[in-house]
């Protein structure tokens, strides 16, 4: 493998950007990282299609749709009577959490009938 002078270099070498510090490794360790790539990519094409296929059964499109009106199709207001800066800010971070969730999953649903994805506005 590599001793901790190759890694130091390695590291060294990420941190001032670029990919040269690749070129460093063991050409197994390459191969290794390629075939992860491949499976990893696979992995998520089978899971989106597997979302896609969830949301196409009836039972599947019923909870998701549920699932979207009650919080990417929801407003969301933060200011509430009552409640100081600081409630008011978690929950802010809790629906947005709520909706970053229900967005992946739409994402996921996107990409496994192959549609265009729309980026996430911030």
């Amino acid at each position: 493998m590599f001793s901790a002078q190759d890694l130091q270099s390695i590291i060294g070498s990420a941190g001032k950007g670029g990919w040269e510090w690749f070129e460093q490794a063991d050409p197994s360790v390459k191969t290794a990282l390629d075939v992860r790539q491949e499976k990893d990519a696979e992995d998520a094409k089978t899971i989106a299609s597997a979302w896609a296929r969830f949301y196409e059964s009836p039972d599947g499109k019923k909870a998701l749709e549920r699932l979207f009106d009650t919080t990417l199709r929801r407003t969301v207001f933060f200011v509430q009577l009552g409640l100081d800066p600081a409630s008011m800010a978690t929950f802010g971070a809790f629906r947005e959490g709520q909706n970053a969730l229900a967005h992946e999953i739409a994402r996921q649903i996107a990409r496994g009938n192959a549609e265009a994805i729309q980026p996430r506005e911030t």
